[in-house]
């Protein structure tokens, strides 16, 4: 029975890019503006790693030394650039990257899909990776500011919001730098156009309307600090 259950939510998990998280071209467009924006916390020479890289939007537009990619369905690497270093795993396993290596690990839409456990875990590698002083990256749904459509995802777990978050981080070993806790919309689905103007626009207002999403930069801290 328990094994049956399991086989189950495996297809269910393995649909989810054709039920819930379809290609969709506009994200592209709207990736390459937040990429732009997101930079100047960005090494442009130091590597970076993006975590549930998906359609590989953040990493095809950001500015970064070597790349790598990590997410479980071996399809998506036909969306990366080439250059970018695929790692087709959980991220619940070890990366095979080497300790304290990275200037950036980032990650879009990726913690709700864990228990709080192992988002703690995830975390710990995380830093590992990261050099003394590198960046961690989250932009999350904002539990805050979407209680209603945050778990019409089935494969969300855990709810964050950006002050819970950045205790997390800092539980973690991490010391945040810069936070916006309405970041972007929660979603992109729907009929209305996209262009990068428009979404350069969006992201210099100083109070973003619809925004659903929170973002978070922190620092690796070493044992000195």
């Amino acid at each position: 029975m328990r094994e049956a259950m399991e086989d189950s939510l495996e297809i269910a998990l393995s649909s989810y890019h054709t039920v819930r998280f379809t290609y969709e071209p506009r994200r592209t467009t709207v990736w390459k503006a937040l990429a732009a924006y997101l930079q100047k916390w960005v090494d442009p020479q130091g590597p970076l790693l993006e975590l549930g890289a998906g359609y590989g939007e953040f990493s095809n537009s950001i500015t970064a030394g070597d790349k790598w990619a990590l997410d479980m369905n071996p399809e998506l690497v036909a969306y990366w650039h080439d250059g970018i270093k695929p790692l087709i795993q959980s991220a619940l396993e070890p990366l095979p990257i080497e300790t304290g290596s990275l200037a950036t690990v980032f990650a879009s839409n990726f913690f709700e899909h864990f228990t709080l456990e192992q988002g703690a875990s995830i975390l710990a590698e995380a830093r590992r990776v990261l050099r003394p002083g590198g960046r961690l990256i989250v932009v999350q749904p904002n539990f805050r500011l979407e209680p209603r459509r945050y778990f019409d995802d089935y494969t969300h777990r855990t709810a964050y919001t950006d002050n819970g978050f950045q205790d997390f981080l800092a539980a973690s070993g991490y010391r945040v730098i810069h936070a916006e806790p309405r970041f972007t919309p929660f979603s992109m689905k729907g009929g209305l156009p996209v262009s990068g103007a428009l979404v350069r626009l969006y992201m210099s207002l100083p109070w973003r309307p619809f925004a659903g999403q929170f973002m978070v930069v922190a620092e690796k801290l070493t044992r000195s600090n």
